[in-house]
C-alpha cells in the first residue's frame, strides 16, 4: 500500500495536482492518505475525497485515511454520496390522460390567442388616443413584406387551382348539357370559398411562418425580454404592426386571387364550353351578389387574424435554442391551417 502525506492545507490551488497523483496510485493498487499535517480544507477538499472514494469503488482497490484530526473526521463522515434522481419512465400515461393533456393545451393556447386578439384590437383602436403611447412605425413595411410580396404566389396558386376546378366541372356539365351554368357556379364558388380559403392557407405557409420565425428568434435571443425591460409592451411593438398589415392586405389579396381565378375559369369556358366573354361575365354577375363580396371579405379578414395571432403567439412562447425556432414555425403553420379550415366550416353554416 502506497502512502501519500497530505499538506497542512488542502485548497483548490494544490488539490488538482495532488488528485492526479492519488488517482494514479489508486489505479495501480491500494492507497493510504496520511492526514497528520492536514489542518484546514476548503470546498475543493470535499470533491477531492469524494472523487477518490468513487474511484476506489470502481477499481476495487482500498482507500485508507489515517491520522486525521477529530474535526476533519467528523466533517468527512457527514459527506454523502449524491445520486441523481431517476428519470420518470415515458409512456406510463394512459390514453385518457394523454387526451386530457392535449385538451388542456388546446384550451390554454386558444385562451392566449383570444387575449392577444383583444390586446391587438385595443392598441389598434385606442392606441392612437393614448397620450403615453410610444409611436412605432412599420405598418407599411409589414404590408409590403407580408402582403404585397405574397401577391404573386397567391395569384398563381389560386389561378391554377381554379383552372383545374373549371376543367373538371366543364366535363361534368357538358355531359348533362349544362355548360352554360359554368360561369355562375364557378364565380360563386371562387368568391365565396376558394379565394379566401386558399389565399389565407398560402399566407399561413409564407407570411405566417415568417412572423413566427422572426418573433421566435427574438424570444430565443432574449430580445423580447429586453423590450419588456424598457417598459415597451411587446404586443404594441411586435404584434400590432403585423396585425394591422394583414388585416388590410388579406381581403385585398383574396379579392385579387378570386379575380384571377375567374379569368382562369374563362379560358376553360371559352375553349371547352363555347362561352363568349360577355356571356361569361353575365354568368359571373348572376352568380355573385353584393353580399357574397361582403361575406368573402369578412372570411378573409378573420382568416388573416388567425394567421397573424397564432404566428405571433407561437413566436412569443418560444423558449430554448435554434430548435425552438423551427418548432414554433412548424407548429404555427400547422395550427393556422387547421384553424382556418375549422373556421371556414363554421362560416359555411353561418353564411349559407
Amino acid at each position: 500500500m502506497v502512502t501519500i502525506v497530505l499538506p497542512d492545507s488542502l485548497t483548490a490551488a494544490n488539490s488538482k495536482e495532488l488528485l492526479r497523483n492519488c488517482k494514479k496510485q489508486l489505479h495501480m493498487g491500494d492507497l493510504c492518505l496520511d492526514g497528520s499535517n492536514l489542518n484546514t480544507m476548503d470546498y475543493s477538499a470535499d470533491a477531492f475525497f469524494a472523487l477518490l472514494a468513487e474511484l476506489a469503488e470502481k477499481t476495487g482497490n482500498h482507500l485508507k485515511l489515517a491520522h486525521f484530526n477529530d474535526d476533519i473526521k467528523a466533517h468527512l463522515r457527514d459527506l454523502r454520496k449524491m445520486v441523481p434522481p431517476a428519470r420518470p419512465q415515458k409512456g406510463t400515461n394512459n390514453v385518457i390522460e394523454m387526451l386530457g393533456g392535449v385538451g388542456f393545451a388546446v384550451i390554454r393556447e386558444a385562451f392566449e390567442v383570444l387575449v392577444l386578439l383583444f390586446m391587438a384590437i385595443y392598441w389598434t383602436v385606442f392606441g392612437p388616443f393614448d397620450k403615453g403611447k410610444i409611436h412605432f412605425g412599420g405598418v407599411a413595411k409589414q404590408m409590403f413584406k407580408l402582403g404585397s410580396e405574397a401577391l404573386g404566389i397567391c395569384v398563381l396558386m389560386v389561378g391554377l387551382i381554379c383552372l383545374t376546378m373549371a376543367l373538371q366541372s366543364s366535363v361534368m356539365l357538358n355531359a348533362v348539357g349544362g355548360g352554360s351554368y359554368l360561369a355562375s357556379g364557378l364565380g360563386f364558388l371562387i368568391f365565396a370559398e376558394i379565394g379566401p380559403l386558399l389565399t389565407t392557407i398560402i399566407l399561413s405557409g409564407r407570411s405566417g411562418s415568417a412572423i413566427a420565425a422572426e418573433i421566435a428568434n427574438m424570444s430565443v435571443c432574449e430580445e423580447v425580454k429586453a423590450i419588456k425591460s424598457m417598459a415597451i409592451p411587446p404586443v404594441q411593438y411586435l404584434v400590432v404592426p403585423r396585425f394591422i398589415a394583414l388585416s388590410i392586405t388579406t381581403p385585398i389579396l383574396s379579392f385579387c386571387s378570386s379575380i384571377i381565378g375567374c379569368l382562369a375559369g374563362f379560358l376553360i369556358a371559352y375553349f371547352f364550353c363555347d362561352i363568349s366573354f360577355s356571356n361569361y361575365m353575365m354568368g359571373i354577375r348572376d352568380g355573385i351578389d353584393p353580399m357574397t363580396f361582403l361575406k368573402s371579405s369578412i372570411k378573409a379578414l378573420v382568416f388573416g387574424w388567425i394567421v397573424t395571432l397564432i404566428a405571433c403567439n407561437k413566436g412569443l412562447n418560444a423558449h430554448g435554442g435554434a430548435e425552438a425556432v423551427g418548432k414554433a414555425t412548424t407548429s404555427s403553420v400547422v395550427t393556422s391551417i387547421c384553424c382556418i379550415v375549422l373556421s371556414d366550416t363554421l362560416f359555411a353554416f353561418i353564411f349559407y
